[in-house]
């Protein structure tokens, strides 16, 4: 290999330069699970559902159909995310697929995980293959309020496992992954949203993510959804806000949503989530149960550039919303469900 490309392929290593995009055909965010379990069951998930549907079938990414899809896809991803909608360590294969990824020299690597199962064996895994950011789901300052949000988990024991995590990647002298705190904002912790900040800051994190409830239709917690708007909640997000600044932290809450019908989506363009079964869905908020295509079956170019997609896209262009995107949560302040997936 020339010097060039070496030089090349140098930059592009995430975990020294995870800003650093040389490729412009890198333009693709993926969003995947390598599972459909998870551990916990937390007040908001659609997990809970699951549970109750006789024909579901728990198991774990096929190996043959992660390879593909790294294949395909991650020479042209900017982002990959590993775990999305369920629980990555509870796949006893999970380094396996993080070195994957960390070798295809994607700029962005991230993971999800609500941190009971940071053991130090999984940490070590984890470091021999960094992603660049990993998110730990924390939703109460208290171990109370956590619990009863995050299905009984223990906040004392997710703070531990992530002390460990930073304690060993400085004892590595490494600078990835690093660590953040995301914060699903409903009513039973919005007045803990500025302490959750400040304990960020204590346990080594750099950033707080916080998006508002948007409930699955189900589960009934439509009664915890709150208004950004309202006075006492944007009172809270600006104080903790200014608490994080404070404290060096970053602090990202998404911005209000459209208030009139919008004329194209920008999921469509550049954003996908896979699940462990390979069914292609075009945005965050789709009905899993109704995919666009399947990589089992397809290649995703085909899918891509394939009449599911087409029509939907031309169904936006044309402003005619219907099914999952006529209850977008990105397009309404309605606090409408999301159907179950």
């Amino acid at each position: 290999m020339n010097p060039k490309r070496l030089l090349g392929r140098y930059l592009q290593r995430s975990y020294r330069f995870p800003w650093v995009r040389l490729r412009g055909r890198r333009n693709l965010i993926i969003r995947m699970d390598t599972t459909n379990r998870c551990n916990l069951r937390c007040s908001m998930c659609s997990m809970r559902l699951a549970d109750k549907d006789p024909d579901r079938k728990w198991h774990d990414i096929d190996p043959a159909l992660f390879d593909r899809i790294a294949s395909e896809l991650f020479p042209v991803a900017s982002v990959v995310g590993l775990s999305c909608g369920a629980e990555l360590f509870v796949n006893p294969d999970f380094g396996r697929y993080l070195d994957r990824l960390y070798r295809a020299d994607v700029p962005v690597r991230e993971i999800v995980t609500n941190g009971i199962l940071l053991t130090p064996e999984n940490i070590s895994v984890l470091l021999e293959s960094p992603p660049t950011s990993l998110f730990v789901s924390i939703d109460g300052a208290t171990p109370k309020t956590h619990a009863g949000i995050r299905g009984g988990a223990d906040l004392n024991l997710i703070i531990s496992n992530m002390t460990e995590l930073v304690s060993e990647r400085e004892r590595r002298r490494m600078r990835f992954p690093k660590l953040s705190f995301s914060v699903t904002l409903q009513k039973s912790n919005l007045h803990e949203l500025p302490d959750i900040v400040k304990l960020a800051s204590a346990t080594g994190a750099v950033s707080v993510g916080v998006v508002p409830l948007i409930p699955f239709s189900g589960l009934d917690m439509t009664g915890e959804t709150i208004n950004p708007d309202a006075p006492e909640v944007s009172r809270q997000i600006r104080l903790a806000g200014d608490i994080a600044s404070e404290l060096g932290l970053s602090f990202n809450f998404p911005s209000a949503p459209s208030t009139e019908k919008m004329s194209s989506c920008h999921y469509l363009n550049n954003w996908v989530y896979i699940d462990p079964d390979g069914r292609i869905n075009p945005c965050p908020h789709w009905n899993t149960s109704e995919p666009l295509g399947n990589m089992f079956n397809n290649s995703f170019h085909e899918i891509w550039n394939g009449p599911a997609y087409m029509a939907l896209r031309d169904r936006i262009s044309r402003g005619i919303y219907t099914g999952n995107c006529a209850i977008c949560p990105e397009m309404s302040r309605s606090g409408s469900e999301i159907p179950k997936s």
